[in-house]
Protein backbone atom coordinates (compact mmCIF):
# COMPACT_ATOMS: atom_id res chain seq x y z
CA UNK A 1 0.00 0.00 0.00
CA UNK A 2 1.62 3.47 -1.11
CA UNK A 3 0.92 7.15 0.30
CA UNK A 4 0.18 6.49 3.78
CA UNK A 5 1.42 9.25 5.51
CA UNK A 6 1.04 10.40 8.76
CA UNK A 7 -1.74 12.59 9.59
CA UNK A 8 -0.73 14.75 12.64
CA UNK A 9 2.29 16.77 13.30
CA UNK A 10 4.39 15.40 16.11
CA UNK A 11 8.00 16.96 17.40
CA UNK A 12 10.48 14.74 16.10
CA UNK A 13 8.63 13.42 13.32
CA UNK A 14 10.63 11.12 11.38
CA UNK A 15 9.77 12.29 7.49
CA UNK A 16 12.69 13.80 6.46
CA UNK A 17 14.64 10.90 8.11
CA UNK A 18 12.63 7.82 6.08
CA UNK A 19 15.65 7.37 3.44
CA UNK A 20 18.36 6.53 5.83
CA UNK A 21 15.76 4.70 8.48
CA UNK A 22 15.18 2.24 5.32
CA UNK A 23 19.03 1.74 4.08
CA UNK A 24 19.42 0.07 7.41
CA UNK A 25 16.08 -1.86 8.08
CA UNK A 26 16.67 -5.20 8.78
CA UNK A 27 16.26 -7.79 6.38
CA UNK A 28 13.20 -9.75 7.59
CA UNK A 29 10.06 -7.82 9.44
CA UNK A 30 7.63 -10.23 10.53
CA UNK A 31 6.19 -7.54 13.08
CA UNK A 32 6.20 -3.98 13.57
CA UNK A 33 6.75 -2.19 17.00
CA UNK A 34 7.31 1.06 18.21
CA UNK A 35 6.91 2.37 21.60
CA UNK A 36 7.10 5.92 21.14
CA UNK A 37 5.14 6.20 17.54
CA UNK A 38 4.31 10.33 18.01
CA UNK A 39 3.15 10.93 14.13
CA UNK A 40 4.06 7.86 12.98
CA UNK A 41 5.99 8.57 9.65
CA UNK A 42 7.43 5.36 10.22
CA UNK A 43 5.03 3.02 10.97
CA UNK A 44 2.94 4.42 8.10
CA UNK A 45 5.95 3.61 5.34
CA UNK A 46 6.61 0.32 6.21
CA UNK A 47 3.36 -1.12 5.29
CA UNK A 48 3.84 -4.42 7.97
CA UNK A 49 0.99 -6.91 8.12
CA UNK A 50 0.89 -6.73 11.87
CA UNK A 51 2.09 -3.65 13.60
CA UNK A 52 1.89 -2.71 17.64
CA UNK A 53 2.10 0.82 18.28
CA UNK A 54 1.82 2.87 21.87
CA UNK A 55 2.96 6.48 23.30
CA UNK A 56 2.37 7.78 26.55
CA UNK A 57 0.62 10.41 25.25
CA UNK A 58 -3.36 9.76 25.86
CA UNK A 59 -4.57 12.11 23.85
CA UNK A 60 -2.49 11.06 21.01
CA UNK A 61 -3.38 7.73 21.30
CA UNK A 62 -7.24 8.59 21.82
CA UNK A 63 -6.73 10.26 18.12
CA UNK A 64 -5.32 7.04 16.77
CA UNK A 65 -8.07 5.28 18.03
CA UNK A 66 -10.92 7.18 17.09
CA UNK A 67 -9.73 7.29 13.24
CA UNK A 68 -9.04 3.68 13.59
CA UNK A 69 -12.34 2.45 14.91
CA UNK A 70 -14.02 5.00 12.83
CA UNK A 71 -15.84 7.05 15.95
CA UNK A 72 -18.51 8.43 14.28
CA UNK A 73 -19.29 11.61 17.13
CA UNK A 74 -15.50 12.39 16.69
CA UNK A 75 -15.69 12.54 12.85
CA UNK A 76 -19.01 14.69 13.66
CA UNK A 77 -17.15 17.05 15.58
CA UNK A 78 -14.20 17.62 13.68
CA UNK A 79 -16.47 18.97 10.73
CA UNK A 80 -18.40 20.76 12.83
CA UNK A 81 -15.31 22.74 14.14
CA UNK A 82 -14.14 23.00 10.21
CA UNK A 83 -17.31 24.09 8.97
CA UNK A 84 -17.77 26.79 11.77
CA UNK A 85 -13.82 28.02 10.75
CA UNK A 86 -15.15 28.46 6.85
CA UNK A 87 -17.97 30.22 8.08
CA UNK A 88 -15.78 32.56 9.30
CA UNK A 89 -14.35 33.51 6.30
CA UNK A 90 -17.96 34.63 5.04
CA UNK A 91 -18.51 36.69 8.48
CA UNK A 92 -15.71 38.37 7.09
CA UNK A 93 -16.45 38.58 3.31
CA UNK A 94 -20.17 39.37 3.60
CA UNK A 95 -19.47 42.59 6.29
CA UNK A 96 -15.74 43.52 4.58
CA UNK A 97 -17.08 47.26 4.32
CA UNK A 98 -18.38 47.39 7.58
CA UNK A 99 -15.30 45.94 9.17
CA UNK A 100 -13.49 48.22 7.29
CA UNK A 101 -15.51 51.71 8.69
CA UNK A 102 -15.36 49.96 12.42
CA UNK A 103 -11.45 49.68 11.52
CA UNK A 104 -11.01 53.69 9.95
CA UNK A 105 -13.30 54.55 12.93
CA UNK A 106 -10.80 53.40 15.30
CA UNK A 107 -7.71 55.06 13.70
CA UNK A 108 -9.25 58.26 14.25
CA UNK A 109 -10.13 58.09 17.92
CA UNK A 110 -7.84 55.07 18.81
CA UNK A 111 -10.26 54.81 21.93
CA UNK A 112 -9.95 51.36 22.93
CA UNK A 113 -13.36 50.81 25.09
CA UNK A 114 -15.41 52.48 22.11
CA UNK A 115 -14.19 50.30 20.02
CA UNK A 116 -14.63 47.05 22.43
CA UNK A 117 -18.72 48.07 22.34
CA UNK A 118 -18.49 48.34 18.92
CA UNK A 119 -17.27 44.83 18.31
CA UNK A 120 -19.55 43.74 20.76
CA UNK A 121 -22.65 44.82 18.79
CA UNK A 122 -20.69 43.69 15.75
CA UNK A 123 -21.50 40.10 17.05
CA UNK A 124 -24.34 40.72 18.48
CA UNK A 125 -26.17 42.22 15.15
CA UNK A 126 -24.37 39.28 13.28
CA UNK A 127 -24.90 36.09 15.27
CA UNK A 128 -26.99 34.53 12.58
CA UNK A 129 -24.23 34.53 10.32
CA UNK A 130 -21.69 32.98 13.40
CA UNK A 131 -24.26 30.43 13.51
CA UNK A 132 -22.80 27.24 14.68
CA UNK A 133 -19.67 29.14 15.69
CA UNK A 134 -22.11 30.72 18.89
CA UNK A 135 -24.18 28.01 19.32
CA UNK A 136 -24.88 25.39 17.34
CA UNK A 137 -22.16 22.39 18.87
CA UNK A 138 -20.69 25.08 20.97
CA UNK A 139 -23.82 25.73 23.72
CA UNK A 140 -21.07 25.65 25.97
CA UNK A 141 -18.40 28.90 26.52
CA UNK A 142 -19.92 31.10 24.25
CA UNK A 143 -18.96 33.97 26.53
CA UNK A 144 -15.54 32.99 26.27
CA UNK A 145 -15.70 33.21 22.65
CA UNK A 146 -17.34 36.59 22.11
CA UNK A 147 -14.15 37.52 24.75
CA UNK A 148 -11.71 36.12 22.63
CA UNK A 149 -13.39 38.05 19.40
CA UNK A 150 -13.31 41.42 21.35
CA UNK A 151 -9.50 40.49 22.50
CA UNK A 152 -8.24 39.91 19.16
CA UNK A 153 -9.39 42.38 17.12
CA UNK A 154 -8.54 45.09 19.29
CA UNK A 155 -5.52 43.98 19.50
CA UNK A 156 -5.12 42.66 15.53
CA UNK A 157 -6.88 46.92 15.29
CA UNK A 158 -4.36 48.81 17.37
CA UNK A 159 -1.01 46.58 15.55
CA UNK A 160 -2.48 47.39 11.88
CA UNK A 161 -2.95 51.04 13.14
CA UNK A 162 0.45 51.35 14.34
CA UNK A 163 2.25 49.96 11.36
CA UNK A 164 0.16 51.75 8.84
CA UNK A 165 1.99 55.14 10.76
CA UNK A 166 4.96 53.44 9.84
CA UNK A 167 4.51 52.50 6.48
CA UNK A 168 1.59 54.18 5.21
CA UNK A 169 -2.01 52.43 4.33
CA UNK A 170 -2.52 48.78 3.57
CA UNK A 171 -4.29 48.06 0.47
CA UNK A 172 -7.88 46.08 1.47
CA UNK A 173 -6.73 42.61 0.20
CA UNK A 174 -4.17 42.99 3.26
CA UNK A 175 -6.28 44.29 5.80
CA UNK A 176 -9.10 42.23 5.59
CA UNK A 177 -6.73 39.32 5.55
CA UNK A 178 -5.55 40.66 9.03
CA UNK A 179 -9.37 41.04 10.16
CA UNK A 180 -10.03 37.19 9.23
CA UNK A 181 -7.00 36.23 11.17
CA UNK A 182 -8.10 37.93 14.03
CA UNK A 183 -11.58 36.08 13.86
CA UNK A 184 -10.04 32.68 13.26
CA UNK A 185 -6.78 33.58 16.50
CA UNK A 186 -10.58 33.97 18.44
CA UNK A 187 -11.63 30.71 17.34
CA UNK A 188 -8.44 29.31 17.84
CA UNK A 189 -8.22 30.36 20.95
CA UNK A 190 -11.88 29.46 21.84
CA UNK A 191 -11.07 26.02 20.96
CA UNK A 192 -8.01 26.01 22.92
CA UNK A 193 -9.95 27.18 26.05
CA UNK A 194 -12.26 24.01 25.73
CA UNK A 195 -9.48 21.75 25.00
CA UNK A 196 -7.61 23.19 28.32
CA UNK A 197 -10.90 23.08 30.33
CA UNK A 198 -12.60 20.17 29.25
CA UNK A 199 -13.11 18.53 32.45
CA UNK A 200 -14.82 21.41 33.43
CA UNK A 201 -17.44 21.65 30.72
CA UNK A 202 -17.97 17.48 30.87
CA UNK A 203 -16.12 16.83 26.91
CA UNK A 204 -16.01 13.54 26.35
CA UNK A 205 -13.28 11.84 24.41
CA UNK A 206 -14.59 11.98 20.83
CA UNK A 207 -15.23 15.63 21.21
CA UNK A 208 -12.19 16.49 22.68
CA UNK A 209 -10.13 14.65 20.67
CA UNK A 210 -11.66 16.54 17.10
CA UNK A 211 -10.31 19.43 19.23
CA UNK A 212 -7.06 18.41 19.79
CA UNK A 213 -6.39 17.40 16.18
CA UNK A 214 -7.49 20.66 14.96
CA UNK A 215 -5.27 23.10 17.48
CA UNK A 216 -2.31 20.53 17.05
CA UNK A 217 -2.95 21.51 13.26
CA UNK A 218 -3.38 25.54 13.53
CA UNK A 219 -0.78 26.05 16.64
CA UNK A 220 1.87 28.15 15.68
CA UNK A 221 4.55 25.96 13.87
CA UNK A 222 3.15 22.58 15.55
CA UNK A 223 4.89 23.48 18.92
CA UNK A 224 4.42 22.08 22.43
CA UNK A 225 4.45 24.08 25.08
CA UNK A 226 2.67 24.25 28.47
CA UNK A 227 2.22 26.44 31.35
CA UNK A 228 3.03 25.73 34.96
CA UNK A 229 -0.64 24.99 35.25
CA UNK A 230 -0.29 22.26 32.72
CA UNK A 231 -2.36 23.92 30.17
CA UNK A 232 -1.72 23.92 26.27
CA UNK A 233 -0.17 28.03 25.63
CA UNK A 234 0.72 28.27 21.83
CA UNK A 235 -0.63 30.89 20.25
CA UNK A 236 -2.46 30.60 16.17
CA UNK A 237 -0.20 29.92 13.58
CA UNK A 238 -1.04 33.56 12.20
CA UNK A 239 -2.13 34.94 8.49
CA UNK A 240 -0.83 32.24 6.32
CA UNK A 241 -2.35 29.73 8.74
CA UNK A 242 -5.69 31.34 6.96
CA UNK A 243 -6.03 29.45 4.24
CA UNK A 244 -5.04 26.13 5.50
CA UNK A 245 -6.98 23.35 3.81
CA UNK A 246 -7.75 21.18 7.04
CA UNK A 247 -10.36 19.57 4.92
CA UNK A 248 -7.67 17.87 2.76
CA UNK A 249 -6.76 16.29 6.29
CA UNK A 250 -10.67 15.47 7.41
CA UNK A 251 -10.79 13.68 3.92
CA UNK A 252 -7.81 11.80 4.54
CA UNK A 253 -8.37 10.67 8.32
CA UNK A 254 -11.67 9.49 6.78
CA UNK A 255 -10.80 7.35 4.29
CA UNK A 256 -10.79 3.75 3.29
CA UNK A 257 -7.00 3.38 2.57
CA UNK A 258 -6.15 4.50 6.38
CA UNK A 259 -8.47 2.59 7.72
CA UNK A 260 -7.73 -0.71 6.01
CA UNK A 261 -3.82 0.14 6.97
CA UNK A 262 -4.69 0.46 10.64
CA UNK A 263 -6.74 -2.49 10.66
CA UNK A 264 -4.11 -5.16 11.77
CA UNK A 265 -2.64 -2.68 14.18
CA UNK A 266 -3.17 -2.93 18.01
CA UNK A 267 -2.72 0.54 19.65
CA UNK A 268 -1.46 1.08 23.23
CA UNK A 269 -1.23 3.73 25.82
CA UNK A 270 1.66 2.60 28.38
CA UNK A 271 4.67 3.48 29.34
CA UNK A 272 7.23 1.70 27.15
CA UNK A 273 8.64 -0.87 29.49
CA UNK A 274 4.98 -2.09 30.44
CA UNK A 275 4.46 -2.02 26.23
CA UNK A 276 7.39 -3.73 25.51
CA UNK A 277 7.02 -6.49 28.24
CA UNK A 278 3.24 -7.07 27.41
CA UNK A 279 3.79 -7.92 23.61
CA UNK A 280 6.54 -10.17 24.15
CA UNK A 281 8.93 -9.76 21.53
CA UNK A 282 10.49 -12.66 18.81
CA UNK A 283 13.43 -13.15 16.83
CA UNK A 284 12.42 -11.45 13.45
CA UNK A 285 10.09 -8.61 15.00
CA UNK A 286 11.34 -5.31 14.48
CA UNK A 287 11.36 -2.48 17.04
CA UNK A 288 11.80 0.52 16.33
CA UNK A 289 12.59 3.56 18.87
CA UNK A 290 12.24 7.41 18.60
CA UNK A 291 12.50 8.68 21.77
CA UNK A 292 12.52 11.96 23.72
CA UNK A 293 15.86 13.74 23.05
CA UNK A 294 18.90 13.63 25.82
CA UNK A 295 18.40 17.27 26.05
CA UNK A 296 16.77 19.68 28.45
CA UNK A 297 13.67 20.01 25.30
CA UNK A 298 12.56 16.43 26.29
CA UNK A 299 9.16 17.10 27.27
CA UNK A 300 6.63 16.33 24.89
CA UNK A 301 2.86 16.34 25.42
CA UNK A 302 3.77 17.23 29.32
CA UNK A 303 5.62 13.70 29.56
CA UNK A 304 8.71 14.32 31.51
CA UNK A 305 11.91 11.59 30.09
CA UNK A 306 15.01 12.56 32.00
CA UNK A 307 18.09 10.39 32.02
CA UNK A 308 16.94 7.47 34.06
CA UNK A 309 14.28 6.97 31.54
CA UNK A 310 17.01 7.00 29.30
CA UNK A 311 18.99 4.13 30.90
CA UNK A 312 15.94 2.05 31.72
CA UNK A 313 15.31 2.34 27.95
CA UNK A 314 18.67 0.99 26.99
CA UNK A 315 18.53 -1.39 30.07
CA UNK A 316 15.42 -2.72 28.82
CA UNK A 317 16.38 -3.09 24.73
CA UNK A 318 19.70 -5.00 25.44
CA UNK A 319 17.40 -7.70 27.11
CA UNK A 320 14.83 -8.18 24.00
CA UNK A 321 14.51 -10.58 21.43
CA UNK A 322 14.54 -8.51 18.72
CA UNK A 323 16.05 -6.76 15.69
CA UNK A 324 16.08 -3.03 17.17
CA UNK A 325 16.99 0.47 15.82
CA UNK A 326 17.40 3.32 18.16
CA UNK A 327 17.33 7.16 15.92
CA UNK A 328 18.20 10.02 18.74
CA UNK A 329 20.45 13.21 18.98
CA UNK A 330 24.18 12.17 19.16
CA UNK A 331 25.15 13.23 22.64
CA UNK A 332 28.57 12.13 24.39
CA UNK A 333 26.02 10.66 27.46
CA UNK A 334 23.79 8.61 24.61
CA UNK A 335 26.57 7.58 23.11
CA UNK A 336 28.43 6.07 25.80
CA UNK A 337 24.92 4.52 26.73
CA UNK A 338 24.47 2.14 23.80
CA UNK A 339 28.13 1.57 23.20
CA UNK A 340 28.83 0.05 26.32
CA UNK A 341 26.32 -2.17 25.55
CA UNK A 342 27.00 -3.85 22.41
CA UNK A 343 24.90 -1.48 19.87
CA UNK A 344 26.38 -0.32 16.52
CA UNK A 345 26.10 3.05 15.84
CA UNK A 346 26.01 5.22 12.31
CA UNK A 347 25.75 9.07 12.48
CA UNK A 348 23.48 11.51 9.88
CA UNK A 349 22.56 15.16 10.06
CA UNK A 350 19.71 16.25 10.56
CA UNK A 351 18.07 19.82 9.47
CA UNK A 352 15.48 21.19 11.98
CA UNK A 353 12.76 23.45 10.16
CA UNK A 354 12.22 25.39 13.25
CA UNK A 355 14.86 26.35 15.92
CA UNK A 356 12.90 27.25 19.44
CA UNK A 357 14.92 29.75 21.78
CA UNK A 358 18.76 28.11 20.77
CA UNK A 359 17.28 24.98 22.77
CA UNK A 360 18.77 22.77 19.79
CA UNK A 361 20.81 23.42 16.58
CA UNK A 362 19.76 23.79 13.46
CA UNK A 363 22.29 21.35 12.23
CA UNK A 364 22.92 18.56 14.93
CA UNK A 365 24.49 15.07 14.25
CA UNK A 366 21.82 12.19 14.70
CA UNK A 367 22.55 8.40 15.13
CA UNK A 368 21.06 4.97 13.60
CA UNK A 369 22.09 2.79 17.09
CA UNK A 370 21.18 -1.04 15.87
CA UNK A 371 21.63 -4.35 17.95
CA UNK A 372 21.95 -6.28 14.16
Amino acid sequence: MENIKPFIKWAGGKEKELQYIKENLPQKINRFIEPFVGGGAVYFSLDIQESYINDKSEELINLYKCIKNNDKKFYQKINAIYKNWKLLEGVVFNNQKELQKIYSSYCKKEDKTELKKVIIDFVDKHTEEFNGALTEEFTFGTDNFIKEIIKNLTSKFSRMNKIEKQRGKMIISDLLDNIECAFKSAYYMHLRFLYNNYKEFNIDVSFYEAIFYFIREYCYASMFRYNRDGKFNVPYGGISYNRKDFSKKINYISSKEIKEYMKNTEIYNLDFEEFLKKIKTNKNDFIFIDPPYDTEFSTYAKNEFDKKDQIRLADCLSKLNANIMIVIKNTDFIYKLYKERGFNIKSFDKKYLVSFQNRNDKQVEHLIITNY
